[in-house]
């Protein structure tokens, strides 16, 4: 293990944790109070995203060579945030799903926002549509997180399904 995979190690055990508790949500969908459609939305986007920011971490990975311990502290930043929204989004066993998550909605759509704007920290090499995309998607987030209404975060989910398309193309350069 060189330098780089072993500073590499500590954000991806941050998403890895994050992706854990996400994991272990998938079963509430089984049950009765779990049966919530925007939170089963929103399960299927913080999956994808978490996996998403995992596979473009390896992009990093190259530039952690010689980073000062401030550089490298701002590497933290996403994945801390990331994680941080996950635990804002997951209630806790027993929860009605839909109260939870109506109760929740402006504290988890603001850490989503936050988490969303910490990728503007580094160049991924992603194309401007990604960019303008996730502007748009901060703006709708933030949104959605002032007037908390359910309906809207179909408008995320719309968001994100376009991203995704211009994400397919997304390729690591190591």
């Amino acid at each position: 293990m060189d330098a780089t995979e072993y500073l590499a190690f500590l954000p991806l055990l941050i998403y890895g944790i994050a992706l854990a508790d996400l994991f272990g949500e998938w079963k509430r969908l089984l049950e009765p109070k779990g049966v919530f459609v925007p939170y089963i939305l929103f399960t299927i986007i913080l999956t994808e995203t978490a996996v998403y920011n995992v596979f473009a971490y390896a992009e990093l990975v190259s530039n952690l060579k010689g980073l000062q311990y401030y550089d490298y502290l701002i590497k933290l930043v996403p994945p801390f945030l990331f994680m941080l929204t996950v635990n804002a989004f997951t209630p806790e066993k027993g929860d009605d799903t839909k109260a939870y998550f109506i109760s929740q909605m402006r504290n988890f759509m603001i850490m989503l926002a936050a988490f969303m704007a910490t990728h503007f920290f580094y160049d991924f090499g992603e194309s401007s549509y990604t960019i303008i995309s996730r502007i748009v998607g901060i703006a709708l987030v933030l949104v959605v997180a002032i007037v908390r209404k359910v309906w809207m975060s179909y408008l995320i989910v719309a968001v994100w399904l376009f991203t995704i398309y211009f994400r397919a193309g997304f390729t690591v350069t190591l």
